[in-house]
């Protein structure tokens, strides 16, 4: 009985920690369909965790990491992934960003400081049509580097979704030491054309000191219950 109490609270600590990459029950979901134009630009959705002094987006689409061509009149429009948008003050300005590809002038992966953005009807060749208007990247003259964060691009066993964009980025990026409590409002647009963008809110939570003391917690209770059966 007590081997058998021990495998559960193993396992339950083992589903909180795998079971949301693996059923893709997305912390941030995007509405499927929305897309515009091609399967390509599909967001299903945003995955956010965090420590005490990391968080990381795992962002879910079927979106190549070498940019989708847009096809107008024979002509031809190299699109390429968007950066990620992040908000920490709740003011909704978007002050940092996440470059996802080397575009501009920027690194893959660099953490920087913005006062502005840049939106898809910037990047709109003269033959083509966007009027989305959404935020889509940052340039390397109004950006100011912090750091670099960790950047993962998985391609994804099946069809829905295929993509896996992941960053991982330090708290010393937003000057803190301790991200529990903070509140980060998070924007993404798939590509430089944005027909498809996700957002969100969520608020930083030390989840794997708490699924220890979970695990912690529920050990002890069984050990005080078979201290108690041997007395």
């Amino acid at each position: 009985m007590n081997k058998k109490l021990i495998l559960v609270v193993i396992g339950l600590i083992a589903l909180c920690v795998l079971g949301i990459n693996n059923s893709y029950a997305y912390t941030i979901n995007d509405p499927l369909g929305d897309f515009i134009g091609n399967q390509a630009f599909e967001i299903y959705g945003m995955n956010i965790s965090s420590t005490t002094n990391t968080i990381t987006f795992d962002i879910y689409s079927d979106y190549p990491q070498t940019g989708h061509d847009i096809t107008w009149n024979g002509n031809v429009w190299h699109t390429f992934a968007g950066d990620l948008a992040l908000d920490l003050n709740g003011d909704n300005v978007y002050e940092y960003g996440v470059a996802f590809t080397d575009h501009n002038g920027l690194v893959a992966g660099g953490v920087y400081r913005v006062a502005s953005w840049d939106i898809s009807n910037d990047y709109t060749p003269s033959w083509g049509y966007s009027d989305w208007g959404e935020i889509v990247t940052i340039d390397e003259s109004g950006a100011d580097l912090i750091q670099m964060a960790s950047l993962g691009w998985e391609d994804i066993a099946g069809d829905a979704p295929k993509y896996k964009w992941s960053t991982t980025i330090n708290a010393s990026a937003f000057g803190l030491t301790d991200l529990n409590g903070q509140n980060f409002n998070a924007f993404y647009s798939v590509a430089t054309c944005s027909n498809d963008n996700i957002g969100g809110s969520y608020t930083a939570t030390p989840e794997p000191a708490s699924l220890s003391l979970l695990g912690l917690g529920l050990l002890g209770l069984f050990g005080f219950g078979r201290n108690k059966k041997n007395r």
